[in-house]
């Protein structure tokens, strides 16, 4: 990135492979070019056009296998009228020699999903509940019912630290086998697997007993694997009456649940007041009640930690 900021086209050159199969992708829907020769007057042309203040990393992830390397990361560019802007880049390697050298590069600006598709995508767990924000009752009408439900989320704290360390070749048996244990103890307690999306879970009980007996096997069963997985998850519940259609559930109060799970920390269950009132503490300990904000939701909201360390079986 120095050298390419810098408009160091000798740099840039050694770095890359000399190879006609070389590809270079900019940002401009025409910046789509091959090989080494032509590429190399491209570089050339564009030190004499464009002219930078400076830059600044702010992102990097790289992997190695075999033969073959990648990387990805963000970098802000300053310019000479002290405006800047985030650009992204990917490139892929390959050993030429005993080195590494560049075979392949992206650069991209990022711009909203709605900006280009006329709609949000859903990019991580505690996002996973916009679109249900956004949703008509008009749109679901026709195939909706209503009825009163416990609603559990798990999210794996510090996910992408962790993938970063493992790989994909760690990361996903290693996740693939936590959603299957978690699946196994939502069924067996009586409930069911709505979703699945990338390091968190929403889950659906007939009783608040029943999704925090499950939330609290949930912790023992990560907490027993810990050593060997480096997991932790965080879990929140609450219960209330929500909509569903087609297997999904939608409203507020899913809403709500997703948003108490944001507010736990790794080991943590938080349970909504609803839920710890309906599920009873003859066989549950919690812990002092919360007051917190949960983002999105207006006014202050009572929260209970549980003690699942300390929680009976019932």
């Amino acid at each position: 990135m120095a050298a390419r900021y810098a408009s160091d086209v000798e740099t840039i050159r050694a770095l890359h492979s000399r190879s006609q199969d070389l590809r270079s992708i900019g940002s401009d829907e025409d910046e789509w070019y091959r090989g080494f020769d032509d590429i190399a007057r491209i570089w050339e042309k564009h030190a004499g056009e464009a002219t930078y203040a400076g830059h600044e990393l702010v992102r990097l992830e790289a992997f190695e296998r075999g033969e073959v390397g990648w990387a990805a990361g963000e970098v802000t560019v300053a310019l000479p009228a002290g405006e800047s802007f985030l650009q992204r880049f990917t490139l892929v390697l390959a050993l030429e020699g005993g080195t590494w050298r560049v075979v392949q590069t992206h650069y991209s600006l990022p711009v909203p999903n709605e900006q280009v598709l006329g709609y949000e995508l859903t990019t991580t767990l505690s996002d996973m509940l916009r679109s249900i924000e956004r949703e008509s009752a008009d749109s679901v009408a026709r195939n909706i019912a209503s009825g009163t439900e416990t609603v559990m989320f798990t999210d794996i704290k510090d996910s992408t630290e962790i993938s970063q360390r493992l790989g994909d070749d760690g990361w996903s048996p290693l996740v693939r086998s936590h959603f299957e244990t978690l699946g196994r103890i939502v069924e067996a307690e009586g409930g069911r697997v709505v979703k699945t999306l990338g390091d968190g879970g929403m889950y659906v009980f007939g009783s608040a007993r029943a999704g925090l007996r499950a939330a609290v096997r949930i912790q023992q069963a990560v907490s027993a694997s810990q050593d060997d997985t480096g997991i932790s998850v965080r879990i929140g519940v609450h219960s209330g009456d929500v909509l569903h259609t087609e297997g999904d559930y939608l409203g507020s109060m899913v809403n709500k649940a997703a948003r108490i799970t944001a507010a736990a920390d790794g080991g943590e269950i938080m349970v909504s007041n609803v839920a710890a009132e309906l599920a009873g503490t003859s066989v549950l300990e919690f812990g002092d009640p919360i007051t917190a904000e949960l983002k999105g939701l207006k006014g202050t909201h009572q929260l209970m930690p549980l003690h699942w360390q300390h929680s009976r079986e019932t």
